[in-house]
Parts: structure tokens; sequence; C-alpha cells
């Protein structure tokens, strides 16, 4: 009787040993709050952005003239316009460059045939990438354009290719104007 006396006694022990545990178990962990685990920190990082010395350089920066500005932009502007056209558009883009082209260049322009009876979509869309000047005098000048073409048929398939471009204008009054559009 005895032994089981000490059994009952050493089951008790173990069973309040047990749920002491427990509790401090639940204590600790109520005390960080629900879900929260012990390896993250409760405070957001500060961020703190690297130390940069940032040096500003002048550049050389060759700038063009009003002239050479004018008929650079004028050159790479009109190419653009004259090499993008669709079946949809009708001319448009022509009719658009009339007032910026010489008698002779609007002579060329108007004599274009179109074949606007096509059953089927078709375009050009015509991109100035880059302009040189050739050749720059008082009344006139030679201005080289780089150009990318993106071709696009009925079925949406579009073929890209480069091209370049040389524009002869001449100044008229104070204006400057297109006489002449060469492909190569």
């Amino acid at each position: 009787m005895e032994q089981n006396k000490r059994r009952k006694i050493l089951w008790i022990i173990a069973i309040i040993i047990l749920l002491v545990a427990f509790l401090l178990w639940v204590l600790r962990t109520s005390d960080q709050g629900p879900g929260v685990n012990e390896n993250i920190n409760p405070e957001p990082p500060v961020f703190t952005p690297p130390s940069v010395n940032l040096e500003y350089k002048k550049l050389d920066v060759v700038k063009e003239n009003p002239t050479e500005f004018s008929v650079l932009n004028l050159a790479k502007a009109y190419t653009a316009r004259f090499g993008s056209w669709s079946t949809d558009n009708q001319g448009t883009n022509i009719e658009e460059l009339l007032p910026l082209s010489t008698a002779r260049m609007q002579n060329y322009l108007a004599n274009i045939e179109y074949n606007f009876d096509v059953e089927e979509f078709s375009g050009n869309t015509t991109k100035s990438l880059n302009a040189k000047i050739i050749d720059l005098s008082d009344n006139s000048a030679e201005v080289l354009v780089t150009t990318q073409k993106i071709t696009t048929k009925a079925d949406l398939t579009e073929d890209v290719y480069y091209q370049e471009v040389q524009v002869n204008l001449v100044k008229s009054a104070d204006k400057w104007l297109v006489d002449q559009v060469i492909w190569k």
C-alpha cells in the first residue's frame, strides 16, 4: 500500500510540474502577442540612403546655330511625313507637305500616282533617326537623313529596314522649303 501511495504522489508531482511548465509556456507566448515569432523584430528597419558623391561634369555640346537647327528639323520632319503613308490615309501625308515645299516639289507631289483601290491594308511608317548637313549656304542646303521604315501588311506583319534620304532645301524669303527628296 505504501508503494501505491508513493506512485500516486509521484504522479501528482509529475502532473503539477507539467501544468506549471504549460502555464509558463502560455504566459511567455501571450506576452509576445498572438502569432508573433520570437525572431522577428517588431520595429521596421530604418532606411539610410548610401552616401554618394555626385559630380557633374560640363559636357562639350556642339550647339547648332538657328539656321542649322531649322534646316535639320525641317529635313527630318519632312522625310518622316513623306515616307509615312497607308491605304487608309489617301494621300493626307502629301497634302500636309505642300506648304513646306517649293513649286518644283509641289509639282512632283501632285504627280504621284496612288493606288487606293487595293482591297487589303498596307502602310509604311518612317522615322527620322539622324540628320547631318552635307552642304549649307545662305540660300540652299543639302541634308542627309537616316530613316527607319516599317512596312505593315494586311496580316499585320512588319518588315523593318533602314534607308538614307537626301533632302535639298532652298530659302525663299525668310523660310526654308524642301525642293527635292532623293531616296537612296
